[in-house]
């Protein structure tokens, strides 16, 4: 059983208030009771939508995009559509000059069914080709208005030019076009430095 304490004698100057219940020990002891108002509310926090909700309100709300319909395009093109439109893309590269040069001096040829097949004459020009396919490709799709385009990009060995990059072989490669260049270098005792 909980008793009563005695109540403390009042400090000067102050009168004890006649409405005040006595309390027990246990009670002065106990901590205040918590504030139930606002606990049964998940915490606030600031959210992206709500600061989009407050800056779109009294604004109506934009209008949905148009529904994108999922047709196919198939149009059929020839060869010279087709040349017209690799032309077009090439004359538009600035900073990709090697790539550029590429597709100016390899043609495409028409295979079927939307296919095309590009010959280039070293491996540098296949892959240049092929690292830029899916630009290339996306603008011929939308040119030509045929989704099924695809392109094949193949080497032609034969005909691969050849390089000269020494001065040996830059001399070789002019004595083949020329075999008099061979007298000239006798005659005038030249030597390849």
């Amino acid at each position: 059983m909980i008793r009563p304490l005695p109540e403390a004698p009042a400090p000067a100057g102050t009168a004890p208030a006649a409405h005040e219940p006595q309390t027990t020990v246990r009670e002065r002891q106990a901590p205040p009771p918590a504030v139930t108002t606002g606990l049964n509310r998940p915490p606030r926090s600031t959210s992206l939508t709500n600061l989009v909700d407050r800056k779109t309100e009294g604004k109506p709300p934009p209008p949905p995009p148009p529904a994108q319909e999922n047709r196919v395009e198939n149009q059929p093109f020839n060869q010279e559509d087709l040349i017209r439109c690799w032309d077009a893309y090439a004359e538009t590269i600035e900073k990709e000059i090697h790539l550029k040069n590429t597709m100016l001096s390899c043609k495409p040829v028409l295979l079927e069914n939307a296919h095309f097949e590009v010959t280039v004459h070293n491996q540098l020009q296949k892959e240049e080709l092929i690292g830029h396919s899916l630009q290339l490709l996306k603008i011929m799709r939308e040119q030509l208005s045929n989704s099924k385009i695809q392109i094949h990009v193949r080497i032609d060995e034969t005909h691969e030019k050849k390089r000269a990059y020494t001065a040996l072989e830059k001399y070789e490669l002019l004595r083949q076009i020329n075999p008099l260049l061979s007298k000239l270098k006798d005659e005038f005792d030249l030597s390849l430095d």
